[in-house]
């Protein structure tokens, strides 16, 4: 496709998954992702979800800003940022479709363990190192497959937080996770102009689908909240095994 239609086409991708970004604060990406892979090579998707994310993030937190609290993410942060130096090593020479695989493993098991009442019900132990180490992980796949929504939301599922703590406090994170993924990733000399005159259209088209999301997810009780993250993992879970096999 020529640049015109590719810029139609990341608009409308990003305009549809910021609706689900601002509603839940968790998704948009997981489904524009595979969407994205359909028209770019693996890597060039998620360079180009990073660069988008630079301009989404900003967004979302000023949004949900009167929901969020550093004090909770703190140690999340602290973990996060050696994540992404890291995933940014791994994405500059391994293939994309093996980190697929991995992902798509790890979000299989959890959302298997969420049909199970007792393993739904149940609350990640309260602890700095645990926070760390779930930041280390976050980190690693925002900078690896431009992903971190998939283990923020099941650590944001197995806290138990309330939907509007939820939405701040992962809108607050995504800014120091998107940040490190693409510091790391232009350390790794990832990066080509072409990519950030492509990224406009669905910087655009983000940005007006963000705000539609965040005045529905103001409907948006608990019990739904969680079936609506969980149905996210799952599809991503789905579609990224489709990908890595394909």
């Amino acid at each position: 496709m020529d640049f015109i239609s590719l810029s139609i086409v990341l608009l409308l991708i990003r305009f549809g998954c910021g609706i689900v970004a601002g509603a839940t604060a968790v998704g948009g990406v997981m489904l524009s992702m595979p969407l994205l892979m359909m028209v770019f090579s693996p890597g060039d998707a998620v360079l180009l979800s990073t660069i988008m994310s630079m301009f989404a993030t900003p967004q979302m937190a000023w949004m949900y800003r009167r929901r969020s609290s550093f004090r909770d993410i703190a140690c999340l942060v602290a973990g996060c940022l050696p994540g992404c130096l890291l995933g940014g090593i791994v994405l500059s020479f391994a293939p994309v479709r093996v980190l697929q695989l991995m992902i798509c493993a790890m979000l299989s098991c959890f959302v298997g363990l969420q049909c199970l009442r007792k393993a739904a019900a149940w609350k990640l132990p309260e602890g700095r190192l645990v926070d760390v180490l779930a930041g280390i992980v976050c980190g690693f796949v925002s900078a690896s497959v431009a992903m971190s929504g998939a283990p923020l939301g099941i650590y944001v599922l197995l806290r138990h937080w309330d939907p509007d703590r939820a939405r701040g406090n992962m809108s607050l994170f995504y800014v120091f996770a998107v940040g490190g993924s693409l510091l790391a990733q232009a350390g790794a000399g990832l990066y080509r102009p072409e990519l950030f005159k492509l990224a406009v259209a669905g910087i655009a088209g983000n940005a007006a689908g963000q705000y539609l999301g965040y005045l529905l997810g103001r409907r948006v009780d608990q019990a739904l909240f969680r079936r609506i993250v969980t149905a996210f993992l799952a599809v991503a879970a789905c579609v990224l095994l489709w990908r890595a096999l394909n």
